[in-house]
């Protein structure tokens, strides 16, 4: 899947200044919408800011991006964009170009999604870039039909830019990157009909095979062992761990984390990522370790750190005013390093015995699997 943008995400109503936030590349699956929303610590009824900090296709579409955006309606964009082929591309440049020569004001993400699937609307002349090359072409293919029947001779003096630029003008077309863009039939009316809800999928790994053929886990019936890429899983950073896994291990990981609850998973998420886990053996081990750590996840900078630790101190008393005459971000570290703890995407994390975080564990097996 062809990523279209990165966005950066966070939280707008802050009591206090945060640095928690999110980058999240889309399109983006339902599990990595949901890993972004923790990151920036965004949970139901929270109002959330984003803007786009890069393009990596469609860049003409950014005077029409803004952060008034609904995420879940530019997801679905950049889904149905990443979907299209070359020539479709071409056609959406050119359907976008189209609307804004009409002058009506801004362009809604609505309509920009019904352009992204009106693009078998239009008709796609790769060969032509410029009138001169537009006009060559349609005589050469008798659209100009008084032209059929000239001498070779005669046929090559014509003004083909001339007669190009005429035909363009009275059909409405357009230049796109990729050829001449003619509408040809009404676009399609697929926004009005779309739903943006947060869904949570009923598996909690997702495969694909060779075929294209998708795999939801945890399921009793298994495929055969094969090769398989994983699409999308509760915990977006051990996909490639996940790829490397027997079908059979991956199951029974899924297993695991279908019993597990939101809250739960963010702290588990923050260990994974404090540790460095990049295998499933490891990260099942850890799953039985949660016990061990403490987790705060409102806490996302040294200076947060800080205060947490001067309101604990002083019980709230005087906290404000002290802060005022402390440098709290070496204070933060200094507590880190203290605790051995560490600052995860997903909050402040510590081990109870305030161990370093990567220190081993014991050795465990669980599900039939040998952990580390």
């Amino acid at each position: 899947m062809d990523k279209i943008m990165d966005v950066y995400i966070a939280k707008t109503d802050y009591a206090t200044p945060s640095e928690a936030h999110a980058n999240l590349s889309l399109p983006a699956m339902p599990f990595e919408l949901f890993d972004a929303l923790d990151r920036a610590r965004i949970q139901q009824g929270d109002e959330l800011y984003f803007q786009v900090e890069e393009y990596y296709a469609f860049e003409n579409m950014e005077p029409f991006i803004s952060d008034a955006v609904n995420l879940l309606e530019l997801n679905a964009l950049c889904q149905k964009l990443s979907e299209l082929s070359e020539r479709q591309s071409s056609a959406f440049e050119g359907l976008l170009k189209m609307e804004i020569a009409k002058k009506n004001g801004p362009i809604a993400i609505g309509k920009l999604i019904d352009l992204a699937s009106s693009t078998d609307c239009c008709h796609v002349v790769g060969e032509a870039l410029n009138d001169s090359q537009l006009g060559r072409f349609y005589a050469d293919n008798g659209f100009v039909p008084e032209l059929d029947n000239l001498p070779d001779k005669v046929f090559d003096l014509l003004d083909f830019e001339r007669i190009g630029r005429k035909l363009r003008q009275g059909e409405g077309g357009v230049f796109a990157n990729g050829g001449y863009v003619v509408q040809h039939s009404e676009l399609a009316e697929v926004y009005k009909d779309m739903t943006f809800t947060m869904q949570t999928p009923d598996y909690q790994i997702l495969l694909e095979d060779m075929q294209g053929n998708r795999i939801e886990l945890p399921q009793q019936n298994l495929p055969d062992a094969g090769v398989y890429a994983c699409v999308d899983c509760r915990i977006p950073l051990l996909m490639a761990a996940t790829d490397a896994a027997d079908i059979q291990d991956v199951n029974a990981f899924a297993e695991t984390l279908k019993g597990m609850g939101d809250k739960p998973m963010r702290k588990y998420k923050a260990v994974l990522s404090a540790s460095g886990c990049d295998s499933l053996e490891e990260a099942a081990v850890l799953a039985e370790h949660l016990d061990e750590y403490k987790f705060d996840e409102k806490v996302s900078s040294f200076r947060e750190v800080a205060l947490a630790e001067m309101h604990f101190l002083m019980n709230g008393v005087g906290t404000g005013l002290l802060s005022q005459y402390v440098c709290l971000t070496d204070y933060g570290k200094a507590v880190l390093k203290k605790d051995n703890a560490v600052i995860t995407p997903y909050g402040h994390l510590v081990r109870e015995d305030h161990q370093p975080i990567q220190t081993p564990l014991e050795r465990q097996t669980q599900s039939g699997m040998e952990m580390m």
